[in-house]
């Protein structure tokens, strides 16, 4: 179970993040992005992580951005990938996951996010799902709902809203939350706070650093 709560949580921190100017990710070689996650009452849990920019490919009309997400507990994750084609910006579940074991592997993919995102405008429900962990992330109901100034203890920040419900189901058990998700062009996530079907706030990241 401890694993599978790591999954999750890798997945939680890869999010949907943003290429500088003109895709949802940070694209600037060893910039580092530094996240804190928060409990429900808003206190910090001691539980920091990293985004390290490592590189960025452009080739065919598709730009690619490799990054290292470092977690505590778990070794550091290398050659995870996102990336911009046809104006669509793109997670890379399998490379995601490459630190839990060989033959463990994601099929699906997380939101296709339009890189010209327009308000209220639906996006296409997906799933992501790793058969060896009896696991599987469904999205729906995803749209962009604001455009807004954020402030984290990183800055300020120009955000985009993204909204939507998650059901993860886990060796047949079933929770469903809400997610919204602030993102910055160039920059990525900025913050995101999970609730459940009560409303109640399950857990919140913030951006607190961003280094070269």
């Amino acid at each position: 179970m401890k694993r599978i709560l790591s999954v999750a949580f890798v997945f939680c921190c890869l999010g949907f993040s943003a290429v500088a100017q003109d895709t949802w990710f940070c694209s600037e070689a060893g910039t580092t992005l530094c996240y804190i996650k928060k409990d429900a009452k808003g206190s910090a849990e001691g539980v920091s992580y990293n985004y390290i920019i490592r590189d960025k490919q452009v080739a065919d009309g598709r730009t690619t951005i490799i990054f290292d997400v470092v977690v505590p507990g778990q070794n550091s994750t290398s050659g995870c990938s996102v990336w911009t084609a046809d104006g669509q910006f793109h997670n890379d579940a399998s490379a995601a996951i490459g630190q839990f074991g060989e033959g463990i592997t994601a099929t699906g993919n997380s939101p296709v996010l339009p890189e010209s995102p327009l308000l209220g405008a639906n996006l296409a429900d997906c799933s992501i799902k790793i058969d060896a962990l009896m696991l599987t992330s469904e999205y729906s109901k995803i749209s962009f709902t604001a455009n807004e100034d954020i402030t984290v203890p990183a800055g300020k920040f120009r955000c985009w809203c993204l909204e939507y419900d998650i059901t993860d189901t886990v060796m047949g058990l079933k929770a469903k939350n809400h997610v919204k998700q602030w993102m910055a062009k160039g920059i990525g996530d900025v913050k995101v706070v999970t609730t459940d079907k009560s409303g109640r706030v399950v857990s919140e990241k913030e951006l607190v650093k961003i280094s070269k």
